[in-house]
């Protein structure tokens, strides 16, 4: 077997991994586990083919606009999978270990629920280092948006 990760699959460990010359069989295969495992996050890159690098060397290379191509499934696949887990919990009230500011908008704080999912919501300096319980408001994939509770 050939995918991205390694997972347990059937009481089985297997690394998965599809190099560039990952079969179509292979990447449909990765895709097959991806879904059954149901994986909400990956880290994904394509092999460098760099003169000195070992992809360079690789015999059977899958053409550029075929391994983007698959790349781009992949990652769709992932997201998907991670607004279905992420989603779960839109509209409810979690706690939230707020962290930092935001880097991105000011006057917002950055947290994170128990399972690691990162909330952003309205809120100052104050709450860093603080548990609070903040409304989930809206899943945007990866990450919440949502406002404190009193």
């Amino acid at each position: 077997m050939r995918a991205f990760g390694e997972v347990l699959v059937e009481n089985k460990k297997r690394k998965l991994q599809c190099r560039s010359s990952c079969t179509r069989e292979d990447f449909l295969e990765t895709m097959d586990v991806v879904g059954k495992v149901g994986y909400d996050s990956a880290f994904t890159f394509i092999y460098s083919k760099r003169t000195g690098t070992p992809a360079a060397a690789m015999e059977n290379q899958v053409p550029e606009e075929v391994v983007k191509e698959r790349f781009d499934r992949l990652l769709a696949e992932v997201q998907a999978i991670s607004a279905q887990v992420c989603g779960r919990d839109v509209h409810t009230v979690q706690e939230v270990l707020v962290e930092e500011p935001d880097s991105h908008v000011e006057g917002l704080v950055t947290g994170r629920m128990s399972n690691n999912t990162i909330v952003h919501f309205p809120g100052g300096k104050e709450l860093i280092g603080k548990i609070v319980k903040v409304y989930l408001e809206e899943s945007k994939g990866f990450y919440y948006m949502g406002s404190l509770v009193d």
